[in-house]
């Protein structure tokens, strides 16, 4: 199942794949964009950067996962993320497309503060 397979890659950003630069070079497309929790634009190899530069993975849980498949080769995932302690909510979406030999990428990703999320 499509669901399935986005959400544990997805997934593998939020734990311990997330600072580990070959996983990442592996998993971005190489357009990738990101519009930050904080509404800063970075391009993949900013991405990159700071993902590598982290001296410690922060601890993050993620629920309500959605998914709406665009083509046979694209879909968007929608989700939402918080501290273990609830706090720092915020909703997320991941365009992810998929190369022809199989593999999908990472292409766009936006987190957005969950209105009332406690910070």
């Amino acid at each position: 199942m499509l669901l399935e397979k986005l959400k544990a890659l997805e997934c593998t950003l939020h734990g311990d794949k997330r600072n580990d630069r070959k996983w990442l070079e592996h998993i971005l497309h190489p357009e990738f964009i990101e519009i930050t929790r904080s509404g800063v634009k970075v391009d993949r190899e900013e991405t990159i950067d700071s993902l590598t530069g982290e001296e410690c993975v922060p601890a993050i849980r993620s629920n309500d996962f959605r998914l709406i498949s665009i083509k046979e080769d694209f879909a968007i995932l929608h989700y939402r993320t918080f501290n273990p302690d609830g706090t720092w909510a915020a909703l997320r979406s991941s365009c992810w497309a998929c190369s022809d030999s199989g593999q999908w990428k990472l292409v766009f990703h936006q987190g957005t503060p969950e209105a009332g999320s406690v910070e």
